[in-house]
């Protein structure tokens, strides 16, 4: 389908544009939010030509095109009459759906919080992970092309610093939009944690009050999820204050009192708390691969992309950054992810080559260009992983070897690369080793999973699109 004609029918599906509470989406998926679910046609809208896949993802529901989704999203605007990129004003209240409270879903809501605010970020670690990635090539531990005096090794070391030290005022950005809180009063807390007056306190080691309370003495360089119960507490300080303040003072008077109400909460409350939690994560990801070593690695690399499918991948790298911001790489959860594209890449790959038909070749081919040179595995993962069972399995094989070859030999990430041919990269820092031994257990990952695929094929039965569609063949 055209761009527009494929807009009209998933706005026609979801219900209209009256059943729309916003609009937006990513490199890959066009992000509903609506208000009745019941009136959705999600099985319809999968069988679609030229969807992907469909899935929730808290309350938004997200329809995955691939890359050609930006122009999808600027036709639906225009037909549904929204301005994009910017929440539809509603006169009426969204319909509101009850869900029973399950432990699933509390963790579904807490990893789809985490994701949310990771995600505005992502491009600066990867910025800051390239400058520290190349400052390790030109240094005397592997290339020794300069010394590390020299300007261009000092600017690539500070500048490539920077994306990691100030994490807490890109969490600022990114919870203040995910939490729809106040982006420049997010901003100015985080910025307040990071204030050298506040690091002398807590070097200074002596007991210092906020307003008469107790303040823990803690520094929050590097930290990530402080920021993240700051901007979600400050969203309901916000709420509260709007409705005692007249609106003839709200502008004298509102950033005064949230900036004394979350001063106390931030830096004796939510900031420590944080800050333990974020230590603790620490201390689980580092004693899990102490006790479960290449087996843990292993794992990560096998189910990846299966995480990816259910969003809990953007939770664990979260997790990792964490886990970066106090020592300064990863050994498990980002040394696996790493990885497991390479899996991907190979099963398309051989999906392409193994493909009967035209129609499936081309997605094959399409899929392999995504991911091999754009870094975006929805359409693999949706197309062609999740369609075909026997691709699981290859991609576990695959993964697992690969993850567990990397783990035994030490490898480590040292930044959030890009996810396509060039990921290998984000293995080069301080351990020289490192680099290589990634590179094997990546090529380790797409040969077998290449190889199986070559040898066993996909199921022959599931052809990529269904509606109105006869036995049109699939990859053997």
């Amino acid at each position: 389908m055209q761009p527009k004609e494929l807009a009209e029918r998933i706005l026609e599906l979801v219900g209209g544009k009256e059943n729309i509470s916003y609009a937006t989406y990513c490199m890959t998926r066009l992000r509903l939010n609506l208000k009745d679910r019941g009136r959705l046609q999600d099985d319809a809208i999968k069988s679609l030509q030229g969807i992907i896949g469909t899935k929730y993802v808290g309350s938004q529901y997200q329809v995955i095109i691939g890359p050609n989704v930006d122009h999808v999203y600027k036709e639906f605007c225009k037909i549904a009459g929204l301005e994009e990129n910017q929440q539809i004003q509603e006169t009426d209240a969204p319909v509101a759906v009850r869900e029973k409270l399950t432990a699933k879903k509390v963790l579904d809501n807490i990893m789809d919080a985490i994701g949310g605010c990771v995600a505005p970020m992502l491009p600066i670690i990867t910025a800051a992970g390239l400058l520290k990635m190349f400052a390790a090539l030109l240094g005397p531990k592997m290339l020794n092309i300069l010394p590390v005096t020299s300007d261009l090794m000092r600017l690539l070391t500070f500048a490539g610093d920077a994306g990691f030290y100030f994490f807490p005022i890109y969490v600022a950005y990114g919870g203040a939009k995910k939490f729809n809180a106040n982006i420049p009063m997010s901003l100015f807390i985080a910025c307040i944690l990071m204030h050298p007056s506040l690091l002398g306190i807590v070097q200074e080691g002596k007991p210092f009050t906020v307003f008469g309370i107790p303040m823990v003495l803690t520094s929050y360089a590097t930290s990530f999820i402080p920021m993240i119960l700051i901007t979600w507490v400050m969203s309901y300080v916000e709420k509260g204050i709007n409705k005692i303040i007249p609106n003839s003072l709200r502008t004298l008077l509102y950033p005064l009192l949230l900036t004394i109400i979350m001063l106390p909460l931030s830096l004796c409350v939510l900031g420590p708390v944080g800050t333990l939690m974020g230590q603790g994560i620490a201390k689980v990801i580092m004693a899990l691969h102490s006790v479960l070593g290449p087996v843990a690695t292993g794992v990560i690399a096998a189910v990846w992309p299966l995480l990816i499918a259910t969003g809990m991948h953007q939770a664990l790298i979260a997790i990792a950054l964490t886990h970066m911001g106090s020592v300064g790489y990863d050994v498990n959860i980002l040394v696996g992810g790493g990885i497991s594209l390479y899996c991907l890449m190979a099963i398309a790959l051989a999906f392409m080559l193994k493909a009967k038909n035209t129609e499936d070749r081309g997605y094959g081919s399409s899929s392999f260009i995504t991911i091999a040179l754009g870094g975006i595995s929805e359409p693999t993962i949706f197309g062609i992983l999740l369609r075909y069972k026997r691709a699981i399995l290859y991609l576990i094989a695959g993964g697992f070897v690969g993850g567990a070859y990397a783990a035994m030999m030490h490898v480590a990430v040292y930044f959030v690369s890009a996810g396509n041919l060039l990921a290998a990269l984000c293995f080069a820092g301080e351990n020289p080793a490192s680099l290589l031994h990634g590179t094997i257990g990546c090529v380790i990952a797409f040969v077998i999973s290449f190889v199986l695929a070559m040898i066993f094929g996909f199921d022959s039965n599931k052809p990529i699109h269904t509606k109105k569609r006869e036995s049109i063949g699939s990859a053997e």
